[in-house]
Parts: C-alpha cells; sequence; structure tokens
C-alpha cells in the first residue's frame, strides 16, 4: 500500500505546478519532495511530472492521478486541521512581511505557547485569501488587496507601509531626484510579478517601458549594490544594517509610489490560540502606531 503522505505531498506539488511553493506550504524541504515524488513514480512505474523553465506540469498519467486524489486529499487534509487546530497556526503571509513586520510578535508567541507551531506560507494576497476562506488558512498578514472584503472575511487595518527605489550610495543616481526619463532608462530590480509594488510602479510609467527584473529581495540589494541599476523595495522589508551593509541609500524620485495600507485578514472560525495571537497583534501595533 502507498504511504498516504506520498499522495499528500504529490497533490500539492500539482496544485502549485511548483516545488519551491509546495516546500513552503507542506514545510517540508525541496530535496526531500522531489525524492518523494520520484518513489511514489517508482511505486507507480509512470512518470507524473516534466520540468518546466519554472516550475513542473502534470504528464497526461500525472493528471488522471491528479483528479482521483484531488478532492480526497483535499477531506483528509481539512480533517486533520480540525482534529489538529489547537497544534499549529498556518500564516498566510508576503516573504519578509512575516519577519520583518511581525517577527517580534511572533517570537513573542512562540514563547507564550511553545505548544503551537506556527507555519508561515507565502504567497500572493488574493490567492492567500481564497485559502483562508477554504481554512487552508487561519490568519493572513497583508498589504490591504482591495476596498472589498470577502463574505465571511475581517479585515484590520494596522498601518501603513512605503514602497521606494533605492541604489548604491557610490552611484550616479543617489543625489539626483530622478525623473521618469531617468528610471525608464535604467534596470530596475523588482520583487516578484505579483507584487502590489510592481504594479503601481508600472501604473506610474504612464505606458513606458521600464526595464524591469524580477528578483528575490536579498538579490535586489546584491545587484543595486554594484552601481549599475535601481531596486524597487518596501522600505519596512529592509532594515539599517542592510542599508549599510549592501551601501544604499533611498532614492529621491518625481514619481509618486505612495503608502499603502497593510493588516490581517481571519474569518470567523478562530480557535481560542489564534484569538490569542490576533490579540497580541493589535496590541502590538496599536501601541507601536497608536495613530495612522
Amino acid at each position: 500500500m502507498i504511504d498516504f503522505e506520498l499522495y499528500r505531498i504529490f497533490v500539492a506539488v500539482a496544485k502549485e505546478e511548483n516545488i519551491t511553493k509546495a516546500s513552503e506550504q507542506l514545510s517540508i524541504s525541496q530535496p526531500a519532495i522531489t525524492k518523494q515524488i520520484k518513489n511514489l513514480e517508482n511505486q507507480l512505474s509512470v512518470k507524473l511530472f516534466e520540468r518546466k523553465s519554472k516550475g513542473v506540469s502534470l504528464t497526461q498519467e500525472g493528471e488522471n492521478l491528479y483528479k482521483k486524489l484531488s478532492s480526497p486529499i483535499g477531506e483528509l487534509n481539512k480533517i486533520d486541521r480540525e482534529i489538529s487546530k489547537d497544534r499549529y497556526i498556518n500564516i498566510g503571509t508576503h516573504n519578509h512581511m512575516g519577519s520583518c513586520i511581525f517577527g517580534d510578535v511572533i517570537k513573542e508567541y512562540c514563547l507564550k505557547y511553545s505548544n503551537v507551531d506556527l507555519n508561515l506560507i507565502c504567497e500572493e494576497t488574493p490567492k492567500m485569501i481564497k485559502m483562508l476562506k477554504n481554512q487552508e488558512l487561519d490568519i493572513v498578514f497583508s498589504k490591504k488587496d482591495s476596498n472589498e472584503v470577502l463574505n465571511g472575511i475581517e479585515y484590520t487595518k494596522l498601518g501603513y507601509l512605503h514602497d521606494v527605489i533605492i541604489a548604491s550610495k557610490n552611484s550616479n543616481f543617489a543625489n539626483k531626484e530622478l525623473t521618469l526619463d531617468d528610471i525608464e532608462s535604467q534596470i530596475i530590480y523588482t520583487p516578484r510579478t505579483y507584487s502590489q509594488a510592481l504594479k503601481r510602479l508600472e501604473m506610474l510609467s504612464f505606458g513606458k517601458k521600464l526595464n524591469l527584473k524580477n528578483s528575490s529581495y536579498n538579490t535586489i540589494l546584491e545587484l543595486t549594490s554594484s552601481g549599475k541599476a535601481l531596486g524597487l523595495i518596501t522600505r519596512e522589508y529592509v532594515d539599517e544594517n542592510d542599508y549599510k551593509k549592501f551601501n544604499l541609500v533611498e532614492v529621491k524620485t518625481t514619481l509618486e509610489l505612495g503608502e499603502i495600507e497593510f493588516g490581517i485578514y481571519t474569518n470567523s472560525n478562530k480557535s481560542t490560540e489564534l484569538k490569542d495571537l490576533i490579540k497580541m497583534i493589535k496590541e502590538y501595533f496599536f501601541k507601536l502606531i497608536p495613530k495612522q
């Protein structure tokens, strides 16, 4: 009999079409997932996935298996979450928001509830809200995606974040106010394609084609430090030590990137532990920034 865990891993990879995202969702290392998928393929004597430039895709055999397993595995996962809901909390968050913005609260909470595991899952906001509504997530830390909140989903405003353009202190960009024409002629390293910062920059470009390169935050800092490119980041995601380490500075620009509201999304199904986490988050931010 094939181990249920192999099927669970298979369904997660098939759903995400990406081993990295499945790894984050399951809290299992990428090499371990790759090994388990190979193990399942060997036991079934079929090839389940094909490699793509970004991620993986199902073969016909994989598609047939996914159709059979998707619903029952989903139900089993739901039962597992209900039974063990007092042992872990699934948190949806942007890559850097969980550690940089909510890091102190998470540390304090872990000290208070050593028996509760906090699982951080990184995704774009619309997908996290959908997962929250389906009870695949318990709480979402996020920039506000729109003025509309889905039925049954509660939103609590906590403050504002600020998107900025950065450059090396030694570059020609550091001591001048950049115009759209200046920016248009430069490489700009930006967060992932679905980031709200990137969407606002594209909107403010008024149809001009900018030379944008999607990268992780650490890569943005490293490449920008070369002095040959600009970077687009959320100010609050980077601390002073990173600015010093990479010799970076915020650049003045005629573009008004502005600020964006952030907060937490939750639904009505809350355990005692989750309610306490929400309370600690609210107390921390309302004390830190009483008026926004």
